[in-house]
């Protein structure tokens, strides 16, 4: 593939380079903000990330120099055939729309002196504040922009390449500037949705949600508030009676039902077998959803609290309570607290898997519940309004 700069947006902290480097196939180098050194416990995962500072303006001391320095480490990583990712909106946030673009990802390119694939990636989030949820990576074709490379950095050429990056992301990701239509599209998609909450099929949802913006934002004004009012009242029905929509009018066939139940019980019974454990990791685990609710108010932030807070939070947890249990039954029984935390920690996948058993079995319950029929209405009238759904 040669010199890369993969662009992404940037809807979720530091979850996002994360994320992203996890589901890439190449080893790549990252800019990130310089302020992100004074954070300590970032240091190692700066260094793995192989991260190039940048000094941003809006941070202070950002100068010319400093940022032609950049620039040029850059420069080195491609000419050495390798990749850099970027997030070109430079923060992080909770908004409709993409936050408007830096022109850093464009100069970069332009200042370059080689051959340059600009990748366009986007990321979609089934929960971003949930920890251990879903999600989507989607890359674009590359940018083309071999006629803006004789220009240089040259203003026109900057902002030309900053306008095709930034078309060349929307419809990677869930961004749009019609906030409300957007809003509208999104609730729409996951009440169709086939799969449970943010473990649906994320690739479905974004591409129900990019054809519906542009339907929505066609309808006349009382037919979208009509519509509003219709989804907004299946969500309260859905949410009093604790389904899912994936669960609405579903049959649970006999055989469907059988092959499910043993692997359930099994989930089940090690989940309550796993309960002393979650009862120690619970204080750490709820004052870090404390910390991470009551010291940000920005929901790109949430998850980033919560990483950062349980690398700190539950390793001392152990040792307060090894030191405790020390003290009260004496030392060999220390190493109890530390291994009911671990495996608390590798009981997550199957504790996860037991509540959804649980859901399920409460969608078994509530399979004819009155207010199923007026739900399947919803349903099937959404369906008729928008036939493009059933082929996206």
């Amino acid at each position: 593939m040669g010199p890369c700069l993969v662009l992404l947006n940037h809807p979720n902290g530091l979850l996002d380079p994360l994320a992203a480097a996890a589901l890439l196939d190449r080893r790549m180098g990252w800019l990130a903000k310089a302020t992100l050194w004074r954070l300590a416990p970032l240091r190692p995962f700066l260094t793995a990330f192989k991260a190039i500072p940048v000094t941003r303006p809006k941070d202070g001391g950002a100068t010319r120099e400093s940022i032609q320095q950049c620039f040029r480490k850059v420069h080195e990583v491609l000419a050495e055939g390798g990749s850099v990712a970027l997030f070109p909106e430079g923060v992080s946030h909770t908004g409709a729309d993409l936050a408007p673009l830096k022109t850093g990802a464009a100069r970069i390119a332009l200042s370059y002196e080689g051959p340059l694939s600009i990748v366009p990636a986007g990321l979609v989030y089934g929960d971003r504040s949930t920890f251990r949820h879903s999600v989507l990576l989607r890359l674009g074709a590359p940018i083309a922009w071999g006629d803006l490379a004789a220009l240089g950095s040259e203003p026109a050429a900057v902002g030309e390449l900053t306008a095709r990056i930034r078309a060349a992301l929307l419809p990677l990701t869930l961004h749009d500037g019609n906030v409300r239509c957007l809003a509208l599209a999104q609730e729409v998609a996951w009440l169709l949705a086939e799969g449970p909450g943010s473990r649906g099929n994320l690739e479905v949802l974004r591409d129900r949600v990019r054809v519906l913006v542009p339907h929505l934002a066609s309808l006349a004004p009382e037919a979208l508030a009509d519509l509003e009012s219709q989804i907004h009242a299946a969500q309260a029905l859905l949410r009093a009676k604790g389904l899912r929509p994936d669960q609405v009018g579903h049959p649970y066939p006999g055989a469907e039902v059988r092959r499910w139940l043993p692997g359930a019980l099994l989930r089940l019974t090690t989940a309550a077998l796993l309960s002393p454990a979650v009862l120690v990791a619970w204080p750490a685990y709820r004052l870090i959803g404390w910390v991470a609710a009551h010291f940000t108010d920005e929901g790109d932030q949430v998850a980033t609290l919560k990483l950062l807070g349980g690398l700190l939070l539950f390793p001392l947890w152990a040792v307060v309570l090894a030191v405790l249990v020390g003290l009260r039954l004496g030392w060999g029984a220390a190493l109890l607290p530390p291994l009911a935390l671990l495996a608390a920690g590798l009981g997550l996948p199957m504790l996860e898997r037991a509540a959804e058993d649980l859901q399920a079995i409460r969608g078994f319950l509530r399979r004819r519940d009155p207010a199923v029929p007026e739900l399947l209405e919803v349903r099937r009238q959404l369906i008729e309004a928008f036939p493009e759904l059933g082929r996206s």
